[in-house]
C-alpha cells in the first residue's frame, strides 16, 4: 500500500493486538487478538459503509445515522479469554492453590448486549457481575440467571433495606450472592432484613487501605477514601458477627485502590496489605469460613500506548504483569501466616470494555483557525513567566510568625489566586503550543457531528484522552493539524488535546464528496454509562459486528457481518426524558397555534421528522473545503 502512517497516532502501542492498518490504508479490527487469520481481519471502513447501507433492527427503511458507536464482540471475548488465561498461567506457575473467579462491574458499561455477551462469555469460567445499586441488582439478577452455578454477584454500593431484601430475595433463587459491606452500619441492615425474609446472607467486607495511588483514580483509598472501613472496623465488625453467631457469614474481603493502578509495584502492595487483613481475620478473629479476596478493579488499559504508568493515561504493564502480581501477593501472605490461599476474585471492567467498540465520527466541514497576532512566541512566554512567579506581599521578606498569621487569614483567597494564575497558565501555554504548531501549518477547526458530552463526557469531565484516527486514507500523509468541535453550543464542546501530549490531530484534507471519518478508539468503558443530555444530544447509532466465523454466514465473504444496527434515541425520546410528556406538551401545543396561524400543513410533517429522527445532524451538506 505504500507508506503506512498509522504510526503516527501510535497505533502500535495502544492498538496491539487488536488495531492495525491494512493494505488499503484503513483502519483494521482483529477480532481475536493475536490468534486473528488475516481472513478475518475486519475492515472498518468497510463496516461503515454496510452499516450505512443496513436497514435498522426496528423495521420500515431506517438506516443508519452518525454518530456510531462499532461493538465488537469478538473483542470481548477475546478480553475475557485473555483474561483468565493469565490467571491460570500465574496461579499454574506458582504453585497456588485455589482459583480465580471474576465478575464485571455493570456499572462499567449497563448496555444488554454488553452484559449479556459477557455473562456467556464467561460462562466457563463461573465469571460473575458486579452491582453497585438496585436498578443493576435486578440486571445482574436477571443476567446471571443464564451463567453457570456459582458465579458470583457481588453487591457493593450504598445499601438500604430494600437493596439488601432485594439481594436476599436473589440469593433464595439460587444465586450466589455476596452482600460487601461498606459501614459498619449495613450489617445492622442485613441481620433485620435477613430476619424478615428466612434468608441467611454471605457477607463481605470492603477493606480502605492505607495503599493508595496518585492522579485522578488515587482518591478512592487511603485511609480518607469514600469507601470500606480501616483495618480496626474490620475487626470490631468480625467481632460483632461472632458475638451474634454469625460469624460463618463473612466469606469475602473486598478492597479497590483505584481505577487505574499504574504499575504492578502498586498493586503487589495492595493486594499484599489486603492479604493481611484477610489472613488476620482468619487467624486471630476466628472467620474460618473466609473463602474469598476480591481485589477490585484497577486493572488498567495504555490509552497512549507508552507503557509508562506515569499518568492517568496509562499503565506499564499487561494482563499476565497484573495477574502475577496478584497470584504472588496473596500465595506469599497466606503461606507466611498457615492459611489456605483464597478464590481470587478481581472487579475488571475497563480492562475488559475498552478495546471492543469505537465511536465513528462523521466530519462535516473545516475551518482554518485564526492566530493571535497580538502574541509572539516572546509574549506568551513572558505572560507565563510573570504568572508563574507571581506570590502575595506577605511571601515576600515577612518575619515566621507574620507569614503564618496572613496565611491562615489569606487562605481562601490566596487558593483562589493559585487556582486562576493555574488556569491562566494552561490556557497561554496551551496558546503557545498551538502558536508554534500554527507556524508550520495553519490549525484547522473539524466540525464533528459530535456531541463531546454524550459521547466521550470522560474528555470533558476528567480530561480523559482516547486515542484518535482517520479510519481511511492511512496510506496518504495527513497534513492538517486539526481540532475536533463538535455541534452543541458549548466552548467547552472542543477536543483540543490528544495522546502524546498532542495539542492538535494530523488529519486529511476533506474531500468535495465527504465521507471522512474519525475514530475514537478504546471508549468501551464508562463513556455510555456516564453520557449526558446537553443540547438533548443523545445516544449514538449502535453496530454490532461480528466475524463470520463467529455469526456462521452472511457477511458475503467480507470477513465480517453487520449483526444489527439500532438507532440512537429519537429528539421524541430524549425529549420525554426531562418529564416532557410528548403528545400533550409538545404536539398538541405547536399543533394548536399552528392551526390558528394557517401554517399547520407546513409545520406538521417537519415536527413529526423531527421527532422521530436522532437529534444529530442528517443529511448535511458540508461546504466545499481546499
Amino acid at each position: 500500500m505504500g507508506k503506512n502512517y498509522g504510526q503516527m497516532y501510535n497505533i502500535l502501542g495502544w492498538g496491539d493486538p487488536y488495531f492495525t492498518v491494512n493494505q488499503q490504508g484503513h483502519l483494521n479490527v482483529k477480532p481475536h487478538g493475536r490468534d486473528t487469520t488475516p481472513a478475518e481481519e475486519i475492515d472498518v471502513h468497510a463496516v461503515i459503509e454496510k452499516a450505512l447501507a443496513t436497514t435498522t433492527n426496528d423495521g420500515g427503511d431506517k438506516k443508519a445515522q452518525f454518530p456510531m458507536i462499532l461493538r465488537f464482540p469478538d473483542v470481548l471475548k477475546n478480553r475475557l479469554d485473555s483474561l483468565h488465561a493469565a490467571f491460570s498461567g500465574a496461579i499454574e506457575s506458582t504453585g497456588y492453590r485455589s482459583r480465580y473467579q471474576g465478575v464485571f462491574p455493570i456499572k462499567v458499561n449497563q448496555n444488554k448486549a454488553v452484559v449479556q455477551d459477557l455473562v456467556k462469555f464467561g460462562h466457563g469460567y463461573s465469571y460473575g457481575l458486579e452491582a453497585g445499586s438496585k436498578p443493576e441488582l435486578l440486571i445482574a439478577m436477571s443476567c446471571l440467571t443464564g451463567a453457570k452455578p456459582g458465579a458470583y454477584l457481588v453487591c457493593n454500593g450504598y445499601k438500604d433495606a430494600d437493596y439488601v431484601a432485594l439481594a436476599l430475595s436473589a440469593r433464595a433463587m439460587g444465586l450466589n450472592v455476596i452482600i460487601v459491606l461498606e459501614m459498619e452500619e449495613e450489617l445492622d441492615i442485613v441481620v433485620e432484613q435477613s430476619a424478615k425474609l428466612g434468608v441467611e446472607p454471605v457477607i463481605g467486607i470492603r477493606a480502605k487501605l492505607l495503599t493508595k495511588i496518585d492522579g485522578h483514580f488515587g482518591s478512592t483509598a487511603g485511609k480518607h477514601g469514600k469507601f470500606g472501613m480501616l483495618a480496626g472496623k474490620i475487626y470490631e465488625v468480625a467481632q460483632k458477627l461472632k458475638k451474634m453467631g454469625k460469624l460463618h457469614w463473612l466469606q469475602l474481603l473486598h478492597f479497590h485502590v483505584g481505577s487505574m493502578i499504574p504499575t504492578t509495584d502498586v498493586v503487589y502492595k495492595a493486594t499484599s496489605e489486603a492479604a493481611g487483613i484477610y489472613c488476620d481475620l482468619v487467624n486471630k478473629f476466628g472467620a474460618a469460613e473466609m473463602t474469598t479476596l476480591d481485589c477490585g478493579g484497577g486493572l488498567g488499559v495504555d490509552y497512549d500506548g507508552t507503557r509508562s504508568g506515569s499518568s492517568d493515561m496509562s499503565v506499564a504493564y499487561g494482563l499476565e504483569q497484573y495477574a502475577s502480581s496478584v497470584v504472588q501477593a496473596v500465595r506469599l501472605m497466606c503461606d507466611d501466616n498457615g492459611v489456605a490461599h483464597p478464590v481470587l476474585c478481581t472487579e475488571s471492567g475497563r480492562a475488559m470494555t475498552s478495546h471492543h467498540s469505537m465511536i465513528i465520527l462523521e466530519a462535516l466541514s473545516a475551518i482554518p483557525e485564526p492566530l493571535d497576532d497580538e502574541d509572539t512566541h516572546d509574549q506568551l512566554l513572558t505572560k507565563i513567566h510573570h504568572l508563574s512567579t507571581k506570590q502575595p506581599a506577605y511571601r515576600r521578606g515577612a518575619a515566621a510568625a507574620t507569614i503564618a498569621m496572613a496565611a491562615v487569614d489569606d487562605m481562601h483567597s490566596h487558593a483562589t489566586d493559585l487556582k486562576k494564575h493555574g488556569i491562566e497558565m494552561y490556557k497561554l501555554g496551551r496558546k503557545l503550543s498551538k502558536r508554534v504548531s500554527g507556524d508550520a501549518n495553519t490549525i484547522y477547526n473539524y466540525h464533528m457531528n459530535l456531541s463531546v458530552f454524550s459521547l466521550v463526557p470522560d474528555f470533558w469531565g476528567i480530561g480523559q484522552l482516547f486515542p484518535m484516527m482517520p479510519v481511511s486514507r492511512l496510506n496518504e500523509k495527513p497534513t492538517v493539524n486539526s481540532t475536533l468541535v463538535d455541534i452543541t453550543c458549548d466552548s467547552d464542546g472542543k477536543i483540543e488535546k490528544f495522546i502524546l501530549d498532542r495539542v492538535t490531530l494530523p488529519l486529511h484534507p476533506l474531500a468535495a464528496e465527504g465521507g471522512y471519518y474519525v475514530a475514537a478508539l478504546l471508549s468501551g468503558a464508562y463513556q455510555e454509562a456516564l453520557a449526558c443530555r446537553h443540547n438533548l444530544f443523545s445516544g449514538p447509532t449502535l453496530v454490532r459486528v461480528e466475524s463470520e466465523s463467529a455469526g456462521g454466514g452472511g457477511g458475503g465473504g467480507s470477513g465480517f457481518k453487520i449483526a444489527s444496527v439500532e438507532l440512537g434515541p429519537t429528539s421524541e425520546e430524549v425529549i420525554g426524558t426531562v418529564r416532557y410528556d410528548v403528545k400533550k406538551d409538545i404536539i398538541a401545543v405547536i399543533q394548536k397555534v399552528a392551526t390558528d396561524s394557517g401554517v399547520w400543513p407546513m409545520v406538521e410533517p417537519l415536527m413529526k421528522k423531527g421527532l422521530a429522527t436522532m437529534p444529530y445532524l442528517n443529511e448535511y451538506k458540508a461546504p466545499k473545503t481546499t
